[in-house]
């Protein structure tokens, strides 16, 4: 899990169930709308998105760590953080992969929290993660949602949408309208309270928020640049038509640990989908954040959930009991670390033979595939030596047909031999 992501989210359903909890938001808002508004104004965070995350993160200011540190964002301490700290277990291991206390910051007010966070989310050295996000409109809440989602903030696969959800259950996109005539002084530097700033509210308006069909619709994602860790590895998300030349060659990385680390890239030219995950490195088998299980979604695979996580594939169908190629059905748990039951190994939706077979031999290239061009489709065992000597040309040549800079191929993908 993200270091700013703290267990808060796994109550947040329940404390969002009753009215006394909607009662206790309620009064969370009132209590820190300010600071939310003044932080807006310091740093371009919009309001709805700074109240949002601590509502999730803290419980609304119920959590532990809310409670007991005035940490209301789940900040972890970080080379960088010299000030009063709190101990208590998140998903930090030991090297026998036991769960040990992680070391949270301490606040000696929440609004201190509230600042700290603004802090965190400017950081010049975190600028390759975050600095895309102050570039989007200030008040289009949903994609400052997904930007945060995107960027690795939070490893839930539902965390902007939980935000969304929030923000207009709870209106809280009115707050990015509200201009104060003066602001609060920094709660981390007031010798002494500061006054009750007042605002025009004759200017303030009310969002137009879409009906709710947008959630059925898909949503607007920003381009993420730059690599990004996830599962403590390296990755970046692909661009419109990218292919892993584009990407080895933008971040100067290794073309072969691309196609080497990423399952379901096989070929240098191959076209990859707006947003896919490429990992740099060899993916771990399991995942070490505090997430346990995913829930699959419609329209997700295996291979999905496994760059999702940074889990090697073949990895996680062992975990889940699952013969590969096999996927699972909508709903169902698919584990993320430790071996599942035999019993409650996820069940699986029907996939016809022939996607399973395209799926292997199907190649999405910028290659045109000229009618008659004969093709090879590489086997389990197969060698460019081999392939090469069966239709008597010289490894070289093979490569140059196929536009290849090494001599590593996989299973399914298919070689041009004339």
């Amino acid at each position: 899990m993200h270091k700013l992501f703290s267990t808060g989210l796994f109550t947040f359903l329940t404390l969002y169930s009753s009215a006394q909890d909607m009662a206790n938001i309620y009064n969370f808002i009132d209590r820190y709308r300010e600071i939310a508004i003044e932080e807006m104004h310091r740093t371009g965070i919009p309001a709805s998105i700074k109240l949002a995350q601590a509502i999730l993160e803290s419980d609304a200011g119920q959590s532990d760590l809310a409670l007991n540190s005035n940490n209301h964002f789940g900040l972890k301490c970080g080379v960088e953080w010299d000030g009063p700290t709190y101990y208590k277990k998140d998903d930090d291991l030991d090297r026998r992969g036991r769960l040990i206390p992680s070391c949270f910051r301490a606040f000696a007010t929440p609004e201190e929290s509230f600042v700290a966070h603004s802090d965190f989310l400017m950081d010049p050295r975190k600028a390759y993660r975050y600095s895309f996000l102050f570039d989007l409109d200030p008040l289009d809440y949903k994609s400052w949602a997904w930007g945060l989602k995107q960027a690795g903030y939070a490893t839930n696969p539902r965390y902007a949408l939980l935000l969304i959800n929030l923000i207009e259950t709870y209106e809280l996109y009115t707050y990015d309208y509200y201009q104060p005539q003066s602001l609060l002084a920094s709660a981390s530097t007031a010798p002494t309270p500061p006054p009750k700033p007042t605002y025009q509210h004759t200017i303030i308006q009310k969002r137009q928020v879409q009906s709710p069909e947008w959630k059925n619709e898909p949503e607007k994602i920003p381009n993420i640049e730059g690599v990004i860790t996830n599962n403590g590895l390296d990755m970046v998300y692909a661009r419109a038509e990218d292919t892993p030349e584009d990407i080895a060659k933008r971040y100067n990385r290794s073309l072969k640990d691309i196609i080497t680390f990423n399952e379901k890239i096989k070929q240098r030219d191959q076209v990859l989908t707006f947003t896919e995950r490429v990992y740099f490195e060899k993916k771990k088998s399991r995942y070490k954040g505090s997430i346990k299980y995913h829930t699959v979604e419609e329209g997700q695979t295996m291979y999905d959930i496994a760059q999702t996580y940074g889990i090697r594939l073949e990895k996680l169908y062992v975990r889940n009991r699952m013969f590969p190629g096999t996927e699972p059905a909508i709903g169902e748990r698919v584990k993320l670390r430790g071996m599942v039951k035999s019993k409650d190994r996820p069940k699986l939706r029907h996939v016809p033979s022939k996607d399973l077979a395209s799926e292997e031999v199907k190649p999405l290239s910028r290659i045109d595939r000229a009618v008659g061009r004969k093709q090879h489709i590489v086997s389990s065992g197969d060698t460019l030596y081999g392939i090469a000597r069966q239709y008597r040309m010289s490894v070289e040549t093979l490569k140059q047909l196929n536009k290849l800079d090494s001599n590593l191929i996989k299973p399914g993908q298919i070689l041009f031999i004339d």
